[in-house]
């Protein structure tokens, strides 16, 4: 009798240190299944780079990451740089940055936050070479099982500027800057095919010399391309495809306002032929559109010419509502590159292509 009280006692005392142990055990197994997984993950990720610079450089493209390091242990996952580079002397394309720091969570790799150091050096076929400089630049991309669902960057204080041969010369500044792609509609195979894009500008002031004679405007854009993620995903040449079959865009809305008051609001379908001609009806709102050309005459002095009759045209159209003149819900026909109000032809545009 005594012996089992003794042994009852022992039990009761035994089974909060097995429950002890049990717990550090999980605790260690958790750890150090943890550690692998981080350490495979970086493995990993330093094998699919190594793999994609041997790509491109099959391909003629140099690119490089120096100083390039995995970083982020035990929760994070990313590659830091020092300097980046790339490339391509095929199509005369190059680009060169200072840091790069990536980071995913590791339970969730799929969402990969970026923060990229300025400036940065840019050359293309058609234009000077550019140096971009900003005070934060940030970035995100989104990917799932049915490919990518959202790409972002947002990027504060941007400096544009003409860089020849060393002899800087500044082009414009912006206070702020938004991107973003994302995944549209899916189909009934549960992945998506169109492609949203919107973009937002805000203080886009073009360097006058500092004479003051023009003044910051705002920008934003929304609209969805038809199959323009499965175009964008497939790594045809979007030209050929636009080219073979044109291609077609709901445009939710495209606005550009200047500080003054000056508005311009245009949405609708359009289309592109395979001709390079695009079609479709636009529905404009103006506010102060004297405002516009008056804006477009400081960036461009014959401009005021040019849209004298535009402005006179839309005088018909407007009323005036505390002390502004408003033009709402007005109808423009886009015909084969020819801009059309009512039987009116007000311009033609260049063809695309």
């Amino acid at each position: 009798m005594t012996e089992n009280k003794a042994d009852s006692k022992m039990r009761k005392r035994s089974s909060p240190m097995r429950k002890f142990w049990l717990l550090v055990a999980v605790i260690v197994l958790l750890a150090g299944g943890l550690c692998g997984a981080w350490y495979y993950g970086a493995n990993r990720l330093e094998r699919e780079i190594a793999s994609l610079k041997q790509r491109l450089t099959d391909e003629g493209v140099a690119a490089d990451c120096e100083g390039q390091e995995i970083r982020g242990f035990p929760f994070r996952l990313g590659v830091f740089c020092d300097t980046f580079f790339y490339a391509d002397p095929v199509n005369g394309v190059t680009v060169s940055g200072n840091a790069i720091r990536s980071a995913a969570q590791l339970y969730r790799p799929g969402h990969v936050v970026s923060e990229t150091d300025g400036p940065l050096k840019v050359s293309a076929p058609g234009l000077v070479p550019l140096l971009l400089d900003w005070e934060k630049l940030r970035s995100s991309v989104r990917v799932s099982m049915s490919g990518l669902r959202r790409t972002s960057l947002v990027a504060e204080n941007i400096s544009v500027s003409a860089d020849d041969l060393g002899l800087v010369d500044l082009l414009g500044t912006m206070r702020g800057l938004q991107m973003h792609l994302l995944a549209g509609d899916e189909n009934g195979n549960g992945e998506p095919q169109d492609l949203v894009a919107s973009a937002a500008i805000d203080g886009w002031q073009i360097d006058d010399g500092g004479t003051g004679q023009i003044e910051p405007v705002d920008f934003s854009l929304l609209v969805t391309v038809r199959d323009g993620l499965a175009l964008a995903v497939s790594g045809q040449d979007p030209l050929t495809v636009l080219r073979s079959q044109g291609g077609e865009a709901d445009l939710a809305g495209i606005e550009f306002s200047t500080g003054d008051g000056g508005r311009l609001r245009a949405s609708g379908p359009l289309q592109l032929g395979r001709n390079g001609k695009l079609s479709g009806e636009l529905e404009l709102d103006l506010d102060d559109p004297q405002k516009l050309v008056d804006y477009a005459a400081s960036v461009f002095p014959p401009a005021r010419e040019m849209l004298g009759n535009v402005a006179s045209y839309l005088e018909a159209f407007s009323a005036n509502t505390g002390g502004r003149t408003q033009v709402r819900g007005l109808k423009l026909t886009l015909r084969d590159n020819k801009v059309l109000l009512g039987f009116i032809e007000l311009a033609e545009l260049p063809r695309f292509y």
